[in-house]
């Protein structure tokens, strides 16, 4: 079946998720957010580097509207991932597209974008939805785990706290290595200035919200205006 082995191949991701998972249950656990509200938050958003800084802007008691719209400019480079699937899905029905929409992490794009072409077309959404299923578990498992262990961990691992505080910046890190190339250099360059440059005069957060919406949209814009390559030394 489709969907088994999907749920099969996720298992990398599984192993990737769990840690990184439990760190953030720790962390929102941490701010003293309440059990409800830090599984809801992972059950509906998903996201590992939004759910960071979701958390951070509301302990840090950001205005609402602000913490959300960052948090969605976060994830807008998932409109580059949905795009780039797109066609290898193109005779897919509809609602079957929007059930895999909402678990297209990094993860789940990259190991389906290196393997979609190998899956019967008509068995391709159940094995996507599969390999979802097997990340999106372990991510809700994991901030579980993180939640009920972090009283034992905080009071008694004392490493524990300094590392908290760089898990955030490390999964950000950690996105970005794998996006970094010549083609790419450019739009990171740019979001990180605009970034450092809201930073400086002490306006960090709104610094990130107008970085994460400015750095995607120049990248559509590069890809929308890319010229055909028609020669063979281009193609290289």
């Amino acid at each position: 079946m489709s969907f088994i082995a999907g749920l099969k191949q996720s298992w990398p991701l599984v192993l990737g998720y769990l840690p990184v998972a439990i760190a953030f249950g720790i962390s929102a656990q941490n701010m003293e957010l309440s059990t409800s509200i830090i599984m809801l938050i992972s059950l509906l958003i998903f996201a590992g580097a939004s759910q960071f800084t979701f958390i951070a802007l509301f302990a840090a008691s950001t205005p609402l509207l602000t913490t959300v719209l960052i948090s969605i400019g976060l994830n807008l480079r998932h409109l580059l991932y949905s795009s780039s699937l797109s066609p290898t899905l193109k005779n897919v029905h509809i609602r079957h597209r929007l059930m895999i929409a909402f678990g297209l992490t990094d993860e789940v794009f990259a190991t389906t974008f290196h393997q979609i072409k190998q899956i019967p077309e008509k068995k391709r959404w159940l094995w996507i939805l599969g390999l979802e299923f097997g990340a999106y578990a372990s991510w809700v498992i994991g901030t579980f785990i993180g939640i009920k262990g972090s009283d034992f961990l905080l009071n008694h691992v004392a490493e524990i706290k300094p590392v908290l505080s760089f898990a955030m910046p490390a999964l950000f890190f950690s996105l970005l290595l794998p996006l970094m190339n010549k083609k790419t250099a450019f739009v990171i360059l740019i979001a990180f200035v605009t970034a450092l440059i809201f930073t400086l005069f002490n306006h960090a957060t709104t610094g990130i919200f107008v970085a994460a919406f400015i750095a995607p949209a120049f990248s559509l814009f590069l890809q929308s205006h890319k010229k055909p390559c028609k020669t063979n030394s281009c193609k290289s």
